[in-house]
């Protein structure tokens, strides 16, 4: 029996689980944050006037300057993740990696970082090179261009990296041998779009005619396209039967791009795939609130309500074992663990923006939970 499958009766006594859970969390949210400036001019003010008290004393004095300066800082909260794993950030300086017991590594200039299969190495982008590295920095291949590198993604085994050199969609091998052209065009109107399918080396895209296309990039032969109209992101299930393009609106496609579901015209940013499972995480805005639900069955109609805040949620991440789910509150500036099975509970980390060195005009992206 799957955990979106409930026993007999279960489904009750989750709905009033969860019920309990949302409940406490709103209570505890409702006046978080009014106003970022608001919260810490105290802080501000109080530490001013020590600073002035501390200039005029001795050295004794500039530890308590120094005190406050870190207090004005703030602190990294983000001291453990609650399932094994390591978790991939971009930020405007650099990559991220944190370790499960909360240790980071920082990557500095490289953006758009992405795990290969086996968490073993990452592929980033630094202006116009493709890089190959190892989560400790160590660099194991460069590969440059003529125009500005982005977007990488590994295949499932981590044998192909499909990237862009401008508008151009590459497909380089694992060892940085074997570049070649894919599509000349892979930006059109909008973002870029592009996934492997897993267990092939199958690579979805959109091109510069809006359609969506599916290739083989090993043999150069397009297996399917068809028109699409403002494309944002295409994620594939783990067992390559199931493709959400997230468009307006979004659809749910199997492996021949026929249509499976469609969901409603509404904003729809965040999405992700449940490990090992067809099950779908979305997340809709509607009037100002976020709301994170999974979507189940053979066409989707089953929607299971997981969370629900005011404001923005900006990112997902499944933990390797399924059993976590982060959210990534822009809001509120917090990570929110969301333990899935084998019950309820919630866990936070505030001033996530002061971990990763970031704010509100330039934050970072979660680029993955991956393996132990």
């Amino acid at each position: 029996m799957r955990w979106d499958e409930p026993a007999p009766r279960e489904h009750d006594a989750e709905e009033r689980s969860w019920q309990v859970v949302r409940a406490a969390w709103e209570e505890r949210v409702a006046s978080a944050r009014p106003s970022l400036v608001r919260r810490r001019w105290p802080l501000i003010a109080f530490a001013t006037a020590l600073a002035v008290i501390a200039a005029a004393l001795s050295p004794p004095g500039m530890a308590v300057l120094g005190s406050i300066k870190d207090a004005v800082r703030g602190r990294d909260n983000l001291v453990s993740l609650p399932a094994p794993g390591r978790i991939l950030v971009n930020a405007p300086a650099g990559a991220w990696v944190v370790q499960h017991d909360g240790s980071k590594r920082f990557l500095s200039n490289y953006a758009d970082a992405a795990w290969s299969p086996h968490g073993l190495y990452l592929a980033a982008a630094r202006r116009n090179t493709l890089v190959a590295l190892e989560p400790n920095g160590r660099v194991h291949w460069t590969l440059a261009r003529s125009a500005p590198v982005g977007g990488p993604v590994w295949s499932y085994e981590g044998y192909r990296i499909a990237y862009l050199a401008g508008h151009a969609l590459r497909v380089v091998n694992g060892d940085g041998t074997g570049d070649r052209l894919v599509a000349p065009n892979a930006v059109g109107t909008g973002l870029p779009a592009f996934a492997w399918r897993p267990g092939t080396h199958e690579l979805a895209y959109k091109n510069g005619r809006n359609e969506l296309v599916l290739v083989d990039a090993d043999r150069s032969r397009v297996l399917w396209h068809r028109p699409t109209t403002g494309v944002e992101r295409l994620l594939w299930s783990d067992d390559g039967d199931r493709l959400l393009v997230a468009a307006g609106p979004p659809v749910v496609l199997d492996a021949h791009g026929r249509t499976i579901a469609t969901f409603p015209r509404r904003g729809v940013t965040p999405a992700a795939f449940v490990p090992h499972s067809r099950g779908l995480t979305l997340v809709t805005s509607v009037n100002g609130r976020s709301t994170v639900s999974v979507y189940s069955g053979p066409q989707y109609a089953r929607r299971r309500v997981i969370f629900s805040g005011i404001g923005v949620f900006a990112g997902l991440a499944w933990s390797p074992d399924r059993r976590w789910l982060l959210v990534d509150w822009t809001t509120a500036d917090q990570w929110v663990f969301i333990r899935v099975i084998p019950s309820p509970r919630v866990r936070t980390v505030s001033n996530i923006s002061q971990t990763f060195g970031t704010g509100p005009e330039s934050r970072f992206a979660v680029a993955g939970w991956c393996c132990p």
